[in-house]
Order: structure tokens, then C-alpha cells, then sequence
């Protein structure tokens, strides 16, 4: 708690020096004004459960893909940061939320390492107020893939989507719904995927990968990247 409190007042107070202590500051990620703008903001506000790498790659692939055509996604929302971060710089494209909104659903005790309670600190309402200034989001409130089935989505195309599902089943529905969704070009980030923590997220990479012949891109810090049959640089 008082790392926490720390790391806080130096964001809140000092944002430049925390870029060099978290050792960014002969980065060109600097150069990105509304970028910075953006993620000093998210900052200020509390924990983001994402690093500033992790949100600079959801910011650069977002702002690519809003000039594709598609809708975009999230599945794990949580509190809502990443899905106020994505709509930060997705513009009038639409966005669909999908979230148990009540925590965890059911894990594979073989490959995920997560507990039943944990991301249950949030509710639909809560999202909602929290993203009431941003305009056309859909929410998605019971467990996936089924809210995708059983809506509008499954036949929507996608030009963005954003994993944050931390488990192996809810990683892998993801993969199987939305890659095949994707607009070319398309670009889906997952988190967790070569996280310690949550090991069933690349478990699932794994099986769709060597099913579907597609090829993930490692990220920082835990994320990695699958663009749909793109023919121009990303």
C-alpha cells in the first residue's frame, strides 16, 4: 500500500520523472502528445492494471485501425480503463463490451492459475457511469461467447480487438469468434499472453495458433498481436 501511495504522488505530481525512472525517457513514445495526454490522465485516475507500454500499443493499434472498416471489442473488461483508454482514440466507431460484470467464470484447474474471486470489484452500473461520455458502446453483461452468439456482434466485422480474459476458456472463445471477424488488416492484442500469472492465455494461443496456421507477435510487456492478412504496414 504505501509502494502504491508512493508510485501515485510521483505519477500524479512528477509524470516525467516517472517516465524516466520506469526508463522511457529516450523513447520516441514521448513524441506521442496525445498519447501522453491520454495515459498521464488514465494515471491520475488510479491503477490501471496496464503498464505504459501495454496501453502505447493498445493507442497505436487503435488509432490504425479506426481508419479500417469494423466495429471494435473487449472481452474482460473489469472497471472499464482499458475500454476508456480504446475509446480515447477509436472516434465514432462502435464498441462492444463483453463482461460477466461479477467477477470470474468458470476456470480449467489444469491450465488457469486465477481465483474465482478476483475481478469481481465491479459491476455493469458502474461501467456504465464510467464511460457515460463516450458515445457508441454496446455492453454485454453474462458470460462469452454466448452474449456474442445471441447479439448483434456475431454479425458485425471487427477492425480492433482488445483479450483481457486472463483464462484459458474465455481466451480461446475469444480467438475462435472474433479472428475469423476480422476486417484485413484487423488487429487483435491479448493480454496475459506471456504472463507468469495466467498461463492459460497462451495455452489457448497455442491450440488455436497450430489449428489455424495464424502466427502471434510477442509484445511488451505481456501482450501479443494477430493481424488478420494484412498487405500494408502496421
Amino acid at each position: 500500500m504505501i509502494k502504491d501511495r508512493i508510485n501515485s504522488i510521483i505519477w500524479n505530481q512528477f509524470p516525467w520523472l516517472a517516465l524516466k525512472l520506469h526508463s522511457v525517457g529516450n523513447n520516441t513514445v514521448l513524441d506521442h502528445k496525445e498519447f501522453m495526454e491520454a495515459y498521464l490522465k488514465m494515471i491520475a485516475e488510479g491503477r490501471t492494471y496496464l503498464s505504459l507500454r501495454d496501453m502505447f500499443n493498445i493507442y497505436y493499434y487503435v488509432s490504425h485501425a479506426r481508419n479500417l472498416e469494423g466495429d471494435m471489442a473487449e472481452v474482460g473488461v473489469f472497471q472499464g480503463k482499458g475500454a476508456k483508454f480504446i475509446s480515447l482514440f477509436k472516434g465514432d466507431v462502435r464498441l462492444h463490451l463483453f463482461d460477466t460484470f461479477e467477477g470470474m467464470p468458470a476456470l480449467n484447474e489444469a491450465k488457469d492459475t486465477c481465483k474465482m474471486d478476483r475481478f469481481d470489484e465491479t459491476s455493469l452500473e458502474r461501467v456504465q457511469s464510467y464511460l457515460k461520455d463516450y458515445p457508441n458502446i454496446e455492453y454485454y453483461k453474462g458470460y462469452f461467447p454466448d452474449t456474442a452468439f445471441n447479439s448483434s456482434a456475431a454479425s458485425r466485422r471487427f477492425s480492433f480487438v482488445h483479450l483481457d480474459a486472463d483464462i484459458f476458456q474465455s481466451t480461446l472463445d475469444g480467438l475462435n469468434f472474433f479472428y475469423p471477424r476480422l476486417v484485413e488488416g484487423g488487429v487483435l492484442i491479448s493480454h496475459d499472453y506471456s504472463s507468469q500469472s495466467a498461463p492459460g492465455v497462451k495455452a489457448a494461443f497455442d491450440i488455436f495458433c497450430r489449428e489455424t496456421g495464424a502466427h502471434p507477435i510477442p509484445l511488451w510487456d505481456t501482450q501479443c498481436l494477430l493481424v488478420k492478412n494484412a498487405k500494408t504496414q502496421i
